[in-house]
């Protein structure tokens, strides 16, 4: 592997965020790496044009994108960098942290790590979410909410034309495996694992008792019709609204997030020490 360049996703508001920038910038002059802090704006397209990675073997990889802040800061270079293939490594700098797994203390360690090739890359499914002329990526979820705070939204799910169920209540999620740890999983959805591809449907407060989590083949084409206005939110971030009789349509991304993994834990230990996983830890 020939690692030539970091683009650094920065958000500076976290404890500590700035002190690592220059951490990393200087571990990167030492070894002859460039170091460079990307703003949405300015040099997102200069970043994006020179951050193609294409479907080569890892040992071509020369440049990754490194996220330094929360799992939304992930979220972000995921939408930013993924369609280009870029590899994304992410620095937890928050709390919880399920897609930025190394510490801040555990930076330059990792970075070591993928310097000298000591890595894998996992691929995520995303989603691809159109309203109307808009298209959005998603690497966890695209919700649909009710527009006001403590109201009521009703949905009808379609799949190939054909309509699956009505959903009154407080939304419905469409999650990728990624997600299925996120809201999907507050909401009672399944555990999936992240290498897998499938599509979670989870409806949120539902007003039927009947109405439970489903899962779609990969290669399903989704339809979620408002019957009642409704808010779309894509990773946790507002992105449009429907209205009456107004459609989404969801379906797997051509594109997926290359995820850099460097002596990660599994799935199941990443539970058990954020979540308290099957009791184990006690309490």
């Amino acid at each position: 592997m020939r690692l030539e360049r970091l683009l650094l996703l920065v958000n500076f508001a976290k404890e500590g965020a700035a002190p690592l920038v220059e951490r990393i910038s200087s571990w990167g002059k030492e070894r002859g790496i460039e170091v460079e802090v990307v703003v949405q704006g300015g040099l997102e397209a200069e970043a994006r044009a020179q951050t193609r990675a294409g479907p080569g073997p890892e040992t071509e990889i020369r440049t990754v994108v490194v996220t330094l802040g929360g799992d939304g800061t992930f979220l972000r270079g995921a939408h930013m960098f993924a369609p280009q293939g870029a590899p994304l490594l992410g620095i937890n700098l928050g709390s919880l942290g399920f897609l930025t797994q190394v510490g801040a203390e555990e930076a330059l360690q990792a970075l070591e790590r993928l310097r000298r090739g000591e890595f894998h890359l996992e691929e995520r499914m995303m989603l691809e979410g159109r309203l109307r002329e808009e298209r959005f990526l998603a690497l966890n979820e695209l919700f649909l909410a009710p527009k006001a705070v403590g109201g009521f939204t009703e949905l009808e799910l379609l799949v190939a034309g054909e309509s699956v169920a009505l959903y009154p209540g407080d939304g419905l999620i469409l999650a990728t495996p990624t997600g299925s740890t996120a809201y999907s999983l507050a909401a009672g959805g399944p555990i999936v694992d992240p290498k897998l591809e499938m599509i979670i449907v989870t409806p949120v407060a539902p007003h039927r008792l009947g109405l439970r989590p489903a899962i779609f083949p990969p290669e399903a084409e989704l339809k979620v019709r408002a019957r009642e206005p409704a808010t779309l939110l894509v990773d946790g971030d507002k992105a449009g609204e429907l209205g009456p009789g107004e459609e989404l349509l969801v379906r797997r991304a051509p594109c997926r997030a290359k995820v850099v993994v460097a002596d990660s834990p599994g799935l199941f230990t990443l539970l058990e020490r954020k979540l308290n996983w099957g009791g184990k830890q006690g309490g």
